[in-house]
């Protein structure tokens, strides 16, 4: 009877564990979405000129981020050339 109890009484942790596991995941997740709901609210009340620097300031940094991916791609390939070029001396 004792491991029966014992059986019963862990099963019920687990669920209880698990139940409290979800809770936890919806309050993260209604929480993220008041967040997103809360910036685009944030987004929609700003000014034209505003919005407008902001766009400008993203796609500023966007091309900046491109411009300097495309630098470290031909960096790495000078160091792979460079790389295989001692292999083949050595």
């Amino acid at each position: 009877m004792d491991a029966i109890d014992a059986a019963i009484d862990f099963r019920n942790d687990s669920i209880a564990s698990r139940q409290n596991d979800l809770r936890r995941s919806k309050m993260r997740l209604s929480a993220a979405v008041g967040k997103s709901r809360h910036g685009l609210a944030k987004l929609q009340s700003l000014s034209v000129t505003e919005t407008r620097s902001l766009l400008s300031r993203y796609f500023d940094r966007v091309v900046d981020l491109r411009d300097l991916q495309r630098r470290l791609q031909i960096q790495r390939a000078e160091l792979e050339v460079n790389s295989h070029k001692e292999m083949i001396s050595d």
